[in-house]
């Protein structure tokens, strides 16, 4: 507490009975007691309203953390909202160019008398490539 031990308490014990004397010392102790407990429970008080102010203040601190969040994601779900319109709306603008635009490329004719590329005797392209052979199977057999 305030680095009185047995000692220093005997001595303050032994100064009072000589100050305040031997009929009056248990009135004074007694209202010693009394004042100590009204300082105790004032410090109590003052220790709560401390806290109580702290924690208000924290949650004050949080509620606006809180807020800013939501403000952000209110900012991000407008933000995603304008750019899946803008492309849907692109995508409906492409579908609409391209039903208003002609083909391009062979048409269909064009492309069955078009020669193809590749010569139909040509060997297929992994021909002649030896596959490596399968593992030999394992027998259920236990050795002895």
């Amino acid at each position: 507490m305030l680095g009185v031990g047995l000692p220093e308490l005997i001595l303050i014990a032994g100064v009072a009975l000589v100050v305040v004397g031997p009929e009056r010392l248990p009135r004074v102790m007694r209202e010693l007691g009394r004042i100590y407990g009204q300082l105790r429970r004032a410090a109590d008080e003052l220790r709560r309203a401390f806290t109580l102010e702290a924690d208000r203040q924290d949650a004050a601190e949080r509620y606006k953390q809180l807020q800013e969040r939501r403000r952000k994601a209110q900012e991000a779900r407008k933000k995603a909202e304008e750019e899946r319109k803008l492309a849907t709306g692109a995508v409906a603008q492409d579908e609409a160019r391209a039903a208003a635009e002609p083909p391009t490329g062979p048409t269909e004719e064009e492309a069955a008398v078009a020669p193809n590329d590749i010569d139909p005797d040509a060997p297929h392209p992994r021909q002649g490539i030896e596959l490596p052979a399968s593992p030999p199977a394992k027998s259920s057999a236990v050795k002895a």
